[in-house]
């Protein structure tokens, strides 16, 4: 996401911020009074039926689920996610204790002896944000991260699903290169405090804004509960980015053969929601081209390089190209990214009178095609930008004119 639209949907934000804010007092007092409950002390001599879930609303697990939903929902997993319940397992309707994970042990009460030492450690280990030992914990990821925003709101996220996660991660067009969701948590932290609007924000204001701003992975909404008004309106969501695997192609331009037929038109074209489509696939293409180089330069033992890629246009809108990169001999690249969610094949590509000028003006100014940019597999075309416009079947049409004038009053 490039930062003048960051800035439209933080404007949005702040108007609504103030009430928000007010709302945020009740949840952060019950967030208060549960960590002044359970100090680690407490939690070591829990007893196992003030620990689980299954066994009132007062335990550990149920307060944490429950009563502090509107800190970080965690309904729709399962009870095993606690370490050790109370309940049912599927077929078997039985209600008794159970072990949620076979780490812990086979025997009940060594089961929650391991899980109490285990969120013991979760919580000294977070206070110094020792990430390899929280990765290494037995708690399960979900639980993990809503102890840790718990104790520790000004350090750990308190958006808890994986997959939330992942859509804000792209929607925001955030560098990862991590399966972790520590890690994900921390990308969007670091985002949050790098923004010389939100560094300020509380955790709860960050989480906030994502929602209120770009609501739930589209994933989420089945097309069987859409009206059919709206079904061919839901965008598929974008795989997370850690698990792309680009592939570099080399194409040869063919020669343009017979018209393109006029479709007719049934209504009025939503110009609106194409060009906010286009935009997301643009966004999606820079973010897997810039990791692309990042990688490249990495394999080829070029850390340093690698390190000094830049996503420019997240910057400046104006500077032509998109990313800043280099080759291996350590000399500038400058690329502009093309999106498109099509296979390789006839196309077009949209070029600015900027882009065209920088073009001209920079000797190693690059164009890379991004074909299948919302897939998980997405195929790259490089090509120098004179090698583009100067190959004899590539067409350059002009669709838009600026008009210059100046007026005055009759």
């Amino acid at each position: 996401m490039h930062i003048n639209e960051l800035r439209e949907y933080q404007l949005e934000f702040e108007k609504k911020r103030p009430e928000f804010k007010k709302r945020f007092k009740k949840i952060s007092l019950l967030r208060d009074r549960f960590v002044r409950g359970y100090s680690v002390l407490k939690i070591q001599n829990l007893k196992l039926d003030e620990y689980i879930v299954g066994k009132g609303e007062k335990t550990f697990c149920n307060r944490i689920e429950n009563e502090l939903n509107l800190w970080g929902n965690m309904h729709g997993s399962p009870s095993k996610k606690f370490g050790i319940y109370f309940g049912v397992l599927g077929d078997d309707q039985t209600r008794k204790y159970r072990i949620g994970k076979k780490d812990f042990g086979d025997d009940i009460q060594v089961a929650f002896y391991n899980v109490k030492q285990e969120i013991i450690k979760l919580i000294n280990d977070g206070k110094s944000e020792n990430y390899e030992s929280l990765k290494s914990n037995l708690i399960s990821p979900m639980f993990k991260g809503k102890i840790l925003s718990l104790y520790y709101p000004e350090k750990y996220l308190n958006i808890l699903s994986a997959k939330h996660l992942d859509y804000f991660i792209s929607f925001l067009g955030i560098e990862n290169s991590s399966k972790s969701e520590l890690d994900k948590r921390s990308c969007i932290m670091n985002f949050k405090n790098s923004d010389s609007v939100m560094k300020d924000w509380s955790m709860l204001e960050i989480s906030k804004f994502l929602y209120q701003s770009f609501g739930n992975p589209n994933d989420e909404t089945k097309d069987k509960n859409l009206p059919d008004e709206l079904k061919g309106l839901k965008l598929k969501d974008f795989p997370p980015i850690e698990k792309i695997r680009s592939e570099v192609v080399d194409l040869n331009i063919c020669e343009l053969t017979g018209k393109k037929k006029s479709r007719k038109r049934n209504r009025k074209p939503d110009y609106e929601r194409q060009s906010k489509n286009a935009k997301r696939i643009g966004d999606r293409g820079e973010q897997i081209v810039l990791k692309f180089e990042k990688d490249f330069l990495k394999q080829h033992s070029k850390v340093r390089l690698s390190n000094k890629v830049k996503h420019i246009s997240k910057k400046d809108d104006r500077a032509g190209y998109d990313i800043l990169s280099f080759d291996i001999n350590g000399d500038e690249k400058f690329i502009e990214v093309k999106s498109t969610q099509n296979p390789i094949g006839k196309g077009q590509i949209q070029i600015t009178a900027n882009e065209y000028n920088i073009s001209q003006e920079l000797s190693n100014y690059y164009i890379y095609v991004v074909y299948d940019a919302g897939g998980l597999n997405p195929k790259i075309w490089k090509i120098k930008a004179n090698d583009l416009f100067k190959n004899k079947h590539v067409k350059l049409i002009t669709v838009l004119y600026r008009i210059e004038l100046k007026t005055e009053k009759i």
